[in-house]
This record gives C-alpha cells, structure tokens and sequence, in this order.
C-alpha cells in the first residue's frame, strides 16, 4: 500500500486507517508480529517517523501492543495485555520508583548540606 498524496488526511493516519482496516478485517489476525517499522515505511512510502505515529495512534486504540526487543503485535481485541507485558511494565514502574527514590534522598541530602 502507499500513502495517497490526493488524500486530504495526514500520512501517518492513512497508514494508521490502513492497518486498522487490515486487523479490522482479520487479514492481521491476533497475535501476529507486524513486520518492522523500516518494512512497513517502504511498503507505505513514508518515514520511519510516520510510520512510528500512525503505530502509536493503533496502540492508543488498544489494537497493538509493543514488546521490548520483540516488535509490535496484533492485539486480541478483548483488552488483554499478554502476562509477560505486564511483567515488563510492573518491572519498569518498580525501576522508577527506585530510581525516583535515589532522586529524593540525594535532593533531601542536598537541602541538608546547604542549610
């Protein structure tokens, strides 16, 4: 498929229409790898950039999800994140905590130093 230049509506929600058509339709069934963001901007005709947004308005709909190191996936359509996304996003949280935690002892230091 390629983005219409006659079409009046952004690139990246043409692809976005175009792939939403094809989960829509079962032609990218639940649980399918989308192919890689360099693949699909070729076969579309755009940039990598907008291909990254029309994907990221597909995810803000609930109909793809993302793993780390794995690639952009189909989503089953019944608002279930496979387990080992959420364990990726409960161990994210956690490091932040950790990490915002380090923030606020070395800021609480800092105040006590200087008063």
């Amino acid at each position: 498929m390629k983005v219409d230049t006659n079409d009046p509506r952004p690139a990246y929600m043409q692809v976005a229409d175009g792939l939403r058509a094809s989960i829509q339709s079962g032609t990218l069934a639940a649980g399918t790898k989308l192919p890689s963001g360099r693949d699909l901007s070729r076969e579309w005709g755009v940039a990598l950039m907008t291909l990254q947004k029309a994907i990221d308005q597909l995810r803000d709909e609930g109909l793809v999800y993302s793993q780390q190191g794995r690639g952009v996936f189909v989503a089953a359509g019944d608002g279930d994140v496979p387990t080992d996304n959420l364990a990726a996003l409960r161990e994210t949280v956690e490091n932040l905590g950790r990490r915002l935690a380090a923030v606020e002892k070395r800021l609480d230091t800092s105040d006590g130093a200087s008063t």
